[in-house]
């Protein structure tokens, strides 16, 4: 059950990211980083060749630190580390 959601919860935030590529009202981007963490959480390989980008292996990093937090404590410290993997330069001001 696990594995459907996060594949479905995936693929949605990848087209909700891809149509914010487009359309830019909707933060393409952090949608992207959605899916990403999705697919990373389901397959090991998918894992390992994002880590090994600088940035994207921060954001997993900062992800899977806050692992014993409270869902709603997660979801702000996810929506922070897109931030930083997006715009590293912000990383100081949390």
């Amino acid at each position: 059950m696990r594995v459907v959601v996060l594949f479905l919860l995936g693929c949605a935030s990848l087209a909700l990211g891809l149509i914010g590529l487009i359309i830019p009202i909707i933060p393409g981007f952090l949608f992207i980083l959605v899916a990403l963490a999705c697919f990373a959480s389901l397959s090991p390989q998918t894992k390992r060749a994002l880590n090994k980008h600088p940035r994207l292996a921060r954001f997993f990093h900062r992800l899977e630190s806050g692992a014993h937090l409270h869902w709603l404590s997660r979801m702000k410290l996810a929506f922070w580390a897109s931030l930083e993997a997006v715009n590293p330069k912000q990383r100081h001001r949390w």
